[in-house]
């Protein structure tokens, strides 16, 4: 039978897909420090909030530290110096935001007790000391985010250029009948998990990796080995027994003075091919 919808109809459909996004809360999270936004911002606009925004109402909450200067020099491959713009965060327009000062009393107390476990990038703790403040800033922005009962969570650097719509991606989370953590799969090193961006469904998920700096010392005591922030979220995600799904978007680090940082976006499959076969042509060549 043909059903022909009126004017009324079509108004109550209207309303019911409104009052259907409106259900649905994604936040999405900043953390770290802001140090390239300016070269980033207009992905972030494409690829993260105007996709978020189709599919529910969106808040951006975000903790930064007011770092003003940026001045790494670990190996040649790893050297990064310049001035941050301290009012650039402004440019997110956060719905919540927190700013805080280096090196606090909880940063350096969480410091402390992992530094005993050594160095796993031999950088004379440069690089721990800036994941324990990473950590520290995600937990922190997690919390918010948590008080406001999120359907969903885009956990996200503001340094990272995003090449590819999280849309699709995010249906698919909103789709997803209890919890779940989404990660690209490409540069997943020391046995871990990329843990450059993720989107989380659910409390245990959320909980669970924007609380990861909390087993940190149960990582470096249980392996025996130096704390590793991608062998960290494997361990926490592990230990909560939270589902985990790769997925393809892509992102590139973006230093301060606006240079992109080379990533792999190859599968680790394909990786794990083509690096067999260097070696097979290495022992032929000898």
């Amino acid at each position: 039978m043909l059903q022909l919808w009126t004017q009324e109809d079509n108004h109550c459909r209207s309303n019911s897909r409104k009052a259907d996004l409106l259900r649905h809360r994604i936040a999405i999270c900043f953390f770290g420090i802001t140090r390239s936004l300016r070269h980033t911002l207009l992905s972030i606009e494409a690829n993260i909030l105007q996709p978020a925004r189709q599919l529910g109402e969106v808040k951006i909450y975000s903790h930064f530290f007011r770092q003003q200067m940026i001045d790494i020099a670990v190996s040649a491959d790893y050297t990064e110096h310049g001035r941050v713009d301290p009012e650039e965060y402004k440019l997110l327009k956060s719905d919540w935001i927190v700013l805080e000062e280096p090196d606090s009393g909880a940063v350096q107390t969480r410091f402390e007790a992992l530094k005993q476990y050594g160095d796993a990038w031999k950088s004379d703790f440069v690089l721990l000391r800036n994941l324990v403040h990473q950590q520290h800033s995600l937990q922190s922005v997690t919390n918010a985010a948590l008080e406001d009962n999120p359907t969903l969570v885009v956990f996200c650097r503001p340094d990272l250029k995003y090449h590819d719509s999280l849309l699709p991606h995010l249906r698919r989370a909103m789709a997803t009948r209890g919890d779940l953590v989404m990660l690209p799969y490409w540069q997943s090193w020391g046995g871990g998990l990329n843990d450059r961006f993720s989107l989380c469904r659910g409390k245990a998920a959320i909980a669970s990796y924007g609380h990861r700096i909390e087993v940190a010392e149960d990582f470096c005591r249980d392996l025996g080995r130096p704390l590793h922030s991608e062998a960290l979220l494997r361990f926490a995600l592990e230990r909560a027994e939270v589902p985990v799904r790769r997925i393809g978007a892509r992102a590139t680090r973006i230093r301060v003075d606006g240079r992109s940082f080379p990533e792999d976006f190859r599968h680790p499959f394909v990786r794990r091919i083509h690096r067999r076969w260097e070696l097979l042509l290495g022992r032929r060549a000898e």
